[in-house]
């Protein structure tokens, strides 16, 4: 297996974990409730998450382009295209995710509505994440790096 290939699955493996994370401090913050230093760490690791998926993402970028992305729009257009779109999707968890998790951490503690708003927005971000994660498994069903 290539390096390419096992940082590909890591990729795909840390986006699947952020979907699910993504979820743990939209369930932590509904109520708004001041942050406990078990929900601060949630925003923070569901954060690190999201970003480290990303991250992984960016850095297979230029490699995909040259060595992927061409064979998977020959083998299937659609895929090709669900995956350009996968890769814009992804943009809006990453706003959506910092975002929700500033308004969390800075919330002063009396404002109930800016944390129960991060709880929508983390939702929000998780659901988006989910259907990244679906589409990014599917475009490596239908093409991926050489093994």
């Amino acid at each position: 297996m290539t390096l390419l290939r096992i940082l590909e699955t890591v990729h795909g493996h840390l986006g699947i974990l952020a979907a699910v994370a993504l979820l743990h401090p939209a369930i932590l913050l509904r109520n708004g409730r001041a942050l406990t230093r078990g929900m601060w760490w949630s925003v923070v690791l569901t954060t690190a998450v999201t970003v480290l998926a990303f991250g992984t993402g960016i850095a297979l970028y230029d490699d995909y382009r040259a060595v992927v992305r061409r064979e998977l729009f020959a083998a299937d257009p659609t895929a090709g295209l669900l995956f350009e779109t996968k890769e814009h999707i992804v943009w809006a968890v990453l706003v959506l995710t910092l975002g929700a998790g500033a308004a969390a951490l800075l919330a002063p503690k009396p404002d109930r509505h800016m944390r129960k708003a991060a709880a929508i927005v983390y939702a929000v971000a998780a659901a988006i994440c989910l259907v990244a994660a679906g589409l990014g498994t599917y475009v490596a069903a239908v093409r991926s790096f050489p093994s």
